[in-house]
């Protein structure tokens, strides 16, 4: 029987390879199709097409999957494509697919009308043949293009296929630009990571502000992470990292194989700014699963002004499930329970937002003068520096008398233990507070300024819409600490006051 005779239904193969350059152009794909289109409606065979954008030595293709599920169950005769190396060039699948095709007793034909019967021995070797030439010239082209993509590399062009997100490639002059308006997304992200919120909710908070991924998926807190870890924001590019196909399935090579190029990319993100929120992503990493769960939006905040401890919430069942923040009642050694009343939870959450707007016109403030006194004729930093200065002498001094008293037998040693302790923690604070001023410009201070009103901005016009987890960290990115002070049987308000970070 002629070959031809045997074939009644036929499974199109298409796919779009990649030539030297990038991605083959669809004129040439479409010029495919149609060959194979001519051929099958000439012969008056039935026919499925499967097409897909892959590479050909990757074996998890989809359309290539369904194939060949369905070679299997008989439903097709021959398989149609250009040549073998548009269906499979892998040294391990070819003769997989081969294999296939002599014990299914499918015949395999190219866009020449060239019919292998692989049960002949002849059309079984000549195919296999192909395959190794094609495969041959497959992993020719593959050498040159690697070499041609680490000599770019070196030469500080972009290589790395798809640029990351807050980036665009032009191709004109083959490097990167920035994208405005997902740069601003990433500015957010880093200022985020920093306030010590994390990749999950910040994910959140892109997703809710509008933004999507460069495939407009919504953001997960892996591709935040990533980002974040990403030093192409401070303009490093890091080619010939990975070793293999891509960032999930690639292995990592050493890293004196690296390729690193310093200033190749528009500058997102600062040097230190990246640090910094790197340095967050860390410290979450370290923490325990349970230190991450947050009960409630207000968790580990409020302090009582009394005795210090935290104040909890609870959900009052007798009051319609009323969330409160619970009274103190922590006991002293003498098992005596402080006495600092509890309050309303949104009463509190109120009073907090207040707050948060007042501090933001404070800030304001003193950003607005900031700008105005950077005069060379005014320098208050000088002026700030000396203050703190003689704050550091008068401690010091205070220091040197408790030593005096407890020589002269003036206090005893657990009094005097517990006030040094005090003062300690104060000279430490004060010499921290002295060296960052030292090493801070004006131009920092109102960039760090600038950050903090860009985070209470995203906090007011988005707190209603986070869940708690979200809230808290939010709140505890700009929030040292709420201390509440409201004794039982005391006649005056209620008061609150907010410990703000920098």
């Amino acid at each position: 029987m002629d070959l031809k005779e045997r074939i009644k239904r036929v499974a199109i193969y298409l796919r779009k390879s990649r030539d030297n350059e990038g991605e083959e152009s669809d004129t040439t794909l479409a010029k495919h199709r149609n060959r194979l289109l001519e051929i099958a409606k000439k012969n008056n065979w039935e026919h499925e097409i499967f097409q897909e954008v892959e590479s050909s030595m990757d074996s998890n293709r989809p359309e290539y999957r369904r194939m060949i599920h369905q070679l299997k169950e008989y439903l097709f005769d021959a398989v149609l494509s250009v040549n073998l190396a548009r269906v499979t060039r892998d040294d391990a699948e070819t003769p997989k697919f081969m294999r296939l095709l002599r014990e299914e007793d499918i015949l395999f034909i190219t866009d020449s009308e060239r019919i292998y019967d692989l049960e002949v021995q002849e059309d079984w070797q000549a195919l296999k043949f192909t395959g190794f030439v094609n495969n041959w010239e497959y992993e020719n082209i593959r050498a040159q293009l690697r070499k041609g993509k680490i000599d770019s590399a070196k030469m500080g062009r972009w290589s790395n296929g798809t640029p990351n997100y807050g980036y665009i490639y032009n191709r004109l002059e083959r490097k990167l630009e920035i994208d405005e308006e997902k740069a601003e997304a990433v500015k957010l992200v880093f200022q985020m990571a920093i306030g010590g919120i994390g990749a999950d909710n910040i994910a959140v908070a892109l997703n809710q502000l509008g933004y999507r991924t460069n495939r407009g998926n919504f953001f997960h807190g892996q591709s935040i992470t990533r980002m974040i870890r990403s030093p192409i924001y401070k303009g490093r590019i890091v080619s010939n990292r990975l070793k293999g196909r891509n960032e999930y399935h690639g292995k990592v090579r050493p890293e004196d194989q690296w390729i690193i190029a310093e200033n190749a990319a528009p500058i997102i993100i600062d040097e230190d700014t990246w640090d910094l929120a790197n340095e967050k992503l860390d410290q979450r990493k370290q923490l325990s699963p349970r230190a991450k769960q947050r009960r409630h939006g207000l968790s580990n905040i409020i302090k009582c002004a009394l005795c210090g401890r935290t104040h909890s919430v609870t959900i009052r069942k007798d009051r319609n499930n009323r969330k409160e923040i619970k009274p103190c009642n922590k006991k002293n050694q003498l098992g005596e329970s402080c006495y600092n009343r509890g309050i309303n939870y949104y009463t509190m959450m109120e009073l907090i937002i207040d707050s948060i707007r007042t501090q933001r016109t404070h800030i304001i403030t003193e950003l607005k003068k900031l700008k105005e006194e950077r005069r060379p004729n005014i320098d208050t930093k000088s002026q700030k520096i000396g203050i703190i200065e003689d704050r550091i002498k008068k401690v010091s001094r205070a220091l040197e008398m408790l030593q005096i008293q407890l020589e002269e037998e003036l206090i005893d040693l657990e009094n005097f233990k517990e006030r040094k302790k005090k003062r300690t923690i104060e000279l430490n604070n004060l010499q921290k507070e002295l060296k960052k001023l030292q090493d801070t410009t004006e131009e920092d201070e109102i960039k760090s300024k600038e950050s903090v009103i860009k985070r209470l901005d995203f906090f007011l016009n988005n707190w209603q819409q986070l869940d708690d987890s979200m809230l808290n960290e939010t709140l505890m990115s700009f929030i040292s600490k709420v201390i509440w002070h409201y004794p039982k049987g005391s006649k005056e308000p209620p008061k609150l006051t907010i410990e703000w970070l920098e």
